[in-house]
């Protein structure tokens, strides 16, 4: 059974199938230009990259890798290249995703046991020193939606707090 996922960026509707395994072929991907009203193949780079759930912030389209031990990725359009961010990954309680989505600069992650971690995401300023763009960390924090019968939740943020 195929898993698919699905984001609007730069005003494009993106449809994404997720890998199959055992993986004889490439997963398909579709954007949908709405000004022509036509579906097209997704660059290479973005659809063989986008190996987890996804969630666009500040414009930008991240996911949440079910791949390289469920890291944070940004997508780069210019070079059609993803880049994991340098931060840690996620706690290893989330290790099954089902939901990702975003309200601003954070980031909801639902996970295995309805395990929630709540994100922060934050542009770096350019430095000479560094080629990183955004910024994601991990702290545990309290129990913000245990009123709602979900299991742990971990708060994930910058070192100065949301």
């Amino acid at each position: 059974m195929a898993s698919y996922d699905a984001a609007v960026l730069n005003g494009k509707p993106l449809v994404k199938e997720g890998w199959l395994w055992p993986f004889y072929v490439s997963p398909r991907g579709q954007v949908y230009d709405p000004r022509t009203n036509n579906w097209e193949n997704m660059a290479v780079g973005l659809r063989e990259g986008w190996t987890g759930s996804s969630v666009v912030v500040y414009g930008h389209l991240f996911v949440v890798s079910e791949l390289e031990r469920m890291k944070l990725k940004v997508y780069d359009t210019e070079t059609d290249s993803w880049d994991a961010l340098d931060d840690p990954p996620l706690p290893e309680q989330i290790c099954k995703l089902f939901a990702v989505n975003a309200c601003d600069c954070h980031i909801y992650v639902v996970g295995r046991n309805l395990h929630v971690a709540v994100g922060h995401i934050s542009r770096l300023l350019p430095d000479e020193n560094s080629d990183e763009k955004w910024s994601f960390s991990v702290r545990i924090g309290s129990a913000e939606f245990a009123a709602f019968g979900f299991g742990e939740v971990l708060l994930i943020g910058n070192a100065e707090g949301d």
